[in-house]
């Protein structure tokens, strides 16, 4: 990870670890930043910002590139 407070999404999606550690992470901080890789591009990187924003009931403050910014509700 290159800065601090960043998480990466990798070839296995969206997994239950994965949202449980960024629900964490978000309890930490206040902003949080995923990257996603080129492994777990399947589908739109919009659609995966929204959907780990609902599922770690978290705002969606920003999608750049393939980094969104993700914010407590």
């Amino acid at each position: 990870m290159d800065e601090k407070g960043a998480i990466q999404i990798g070839k296995s999606g969206v997994t239950d670890s994965l949202i449980g550690e960024i629900k964490l992470q978000i309890r930490r901080q206040k902003t949080l930043k995923v990257r996603i890789l080129k492994s777990a591009r399947t589908t739109d990187r919009d659609k995966i910002a929204k959907e780990v924003a609902e599922k770690t009931n978290s705002r969606l403050l920003d999608v750049r590139g393939n980094t969104f910014t993700l914010g407590k509700k």
